[in-house]
C-alpha cells in the first residue's frame, strides 16, 4: 500500500508540475496574451508542492531512510522551501514569472531523485548537527536560487531595452520589471546570507571533525567559501558603492553557481558513498 501511495504522489506531482512549468512559459512568452489566468499556474505549483511533499514522505518510509541522509530529501527540501518562498513573495515583489524556475526546478527534483538512490554520505556526526548544517545550506541554497532566477531574468530584461526592444517587452512577454526584479534579487539575498553564514560555520566544524583531506572534500569547502564571499560582496557593495542592476545580478548568478557546485559534489559524494 506504501508504495502504491508513493507512486501516485509521484505521477500527480510530475503531471502538475509539467502543467504548472508549461503555464508560467506560456505567460512569459506570450504576457497578457497568454489567455490563462496569472492564479491557475500558482496554484498547479501548489498543488504539485504540497503532493511532492506526501511523496518523499511516504517514499522515505517505505525506503525505510533517515530523511537527513537521503538524497530524496535534501533535494526535496531545497525545491520544496523554493516552492514555498516564491509563493509567498510573489505578490509582494512582483515576481510571478520567476514561477518559470521554480516549476521545471521541482520536476527535475522529483524525476531526478526518482531514479537516485537513497544514498547516505556516511557521516559520524550527530543527527542534530547534520540537520542543521544541511537545512540551512539547502534553505538558503533555495533563497540564491529565487535570487539568481530574479537576477538572470533582469539581465535579460536590461538587454532588451538597451537593444531597444521596448515594445516587445510591454506586449509580447510577462517578465517583472528591472526594478522589481532587483528589489527582489537583494530580499532574497538578504534572507539567505545569515543561513549561508550558519552552513558554512557548521560545515567548518564538520570538516575540522572530520579531518578529511580528499580533494572532493577541499574542492567542496574552497566553493563554499567562495559562494560566502561573493554574496557578501554583492552585499557589502550595495551599500558601500551602490551597486545594482547588472553588476549586482552578475555577482549574484556567480555566487548561485557556486552554491550549485558544492550541491551536486555532496550528491555524487553521497552516491559513491552509497554504491
Amino acid at each position: 500500500m506504501p508504495t502504491t501511495l508513493s507512486l501516485i504522489t509521484f505521477a500527480v506531482s510530475v503531471v502538475l508540475y509539467g502543467i504548472s512549468s508549461t503555464l508560467f512559459y506560456l505567460e512569459v512568452a506570450r504576457g497578457p496574451e497568454s489567455g490563462t489566468p496569472k492564479t491557475v499556474p500558482v496554484w498547479m505549483l501548489g498543488i504539485a508542492g504540497a503532493s511532492h511533499t506526501g511523496y518523499i514522505i511516504i517514499a522515505s518510509f517505505v525506503a525505510r531512510v533517515c530523511p537527513i541522509h537521503s538524497v530524496h530529501f535534501i533535494l526535496s527540501i531545497g525545491s520544496l522551501a523554493s516552492t514555498a518562498i516564491y509563493l509567498a513573495a510573489r505578490v509582494r515583489f512582483k515576481i510571478n514569472a520567476l514561477g518559470l524556475v521554480v516549476a521545471p526546478l521541482g520536476l527535475a527534483v522529483i524525476v531526478g531523485t526518482f531514479f537516485l538512490g537513497h544514498a547516505s554520505p556516511g557521516t559520524k556526526m550527530p543527527a542534530s548537527f547534520m540537520a542543521l548544517h544541511i537545512l540551512a545550506n539547502t534553505i538558503g541554497s533555495a533563497l540564491f536560487l529565487l535570487a539568481c532566477g530574479a537576477a538572470v531574468m533582469y539581465l535579460v530584461q536590461d538587454k532588451r531595452l538597451k537593444n531597444k526592444k521596448a515594445l516587445l517587452l510591454k506586449k509580447g512577454t510577462g517578465l517583472p520589471p528591472l526594478d522589481a526584479l532587483d528589489h527582489a534579487v537583494h530580499r532574497f539575498l538578504m534572507a539567505g546570507f545569515p543561513l549561508l553564514t550558519l552552513g558554512v560555520a557548521t560545515g567548518t566544524v564538520w570538516a575540522h571533525k572530520l579531518e578529511s583531506g580528499s580533494a572532493a572534500d577541499i574542492l567542496r569547502s574552497v566553493l563554499g567559501y567562495a559562494t560566502w564571499l561573493l554574496i557578501a560582496g554583492v552585499l557589502l557593495l550595495r551599500v558601500v558603492l551602490g551597486w545594482r542592476g547588472r553588476r549586482a545580478a552578475y555577482g549574484t548568478v556567480a555566487g548561485f553557481l557556486c552554491a550549485l557546485a558544492v550541491f551536486i559534489l555532496y550528491i555524487v559524494r553521497a552516491e559513491v558513498v552509497g554504491g
